[in-house]
């Protein structure tokens, strides 16, 4: 019974090597997410429909954000962290798609407002041609 508690120390290390070493197995076997390349590619798609759309001109805040969000994102490939990456990409799609979203509503409002104009201009020319002389 001597001899078999005297051979548990001299295993300890031996476990605590293999130990070490799965561990070191494991860490070697998980590797860093992929690079979020449709996210990346749907952002900069975002920006140039919003560039194409004249943002830059009705939506430059949100236009510029989603270039920046954009910048971070290549920032963070370039560090390997694949997760802010994906992140600042999705971000910088919704920033353009917005920017987008605000350019159309600025161009409708402006086309509203020459209807109104016309129908006014209309609408004092009919009463001037109704008007007696």
């Amino acid at each position: 019974m001597n001899k078999s508690y005297r051979a548990i120390p001299r295993l300890r290390p031996l476990v605590a090597a293999g130990l070490a070493g799965l561990l070191m197995l494991v860490a070697a076997c998980a590797s860093t997410p992929p690079v979020p390349d449709s996210a990346l590619d749907a952002a900069k798609v975002a920006i140039s429909n919003a560039e194409k759309a004249e943002a830059g001109q009705f939506a430059a805040a949100e236009l510029g954000e989603a270039r920046e969000k954009l910048a971070l994102a290549d920032n963070a490939v370039k560090e390997e962290s694949m997760v802010a990456a994906e992140r600042f990409a999705r971000e910088s799609r919704v920033q353009a798609e917005l920017a987008s979203a605000r350019t159309a509503m600025a161009k409708t409002a402006a086309v509203n407002k020459e209807m109104e104009r016309g129908a006014d201009a209309l609408t004092e020319e009919m009463q001037r041609a109704g008007e007696p002389r």
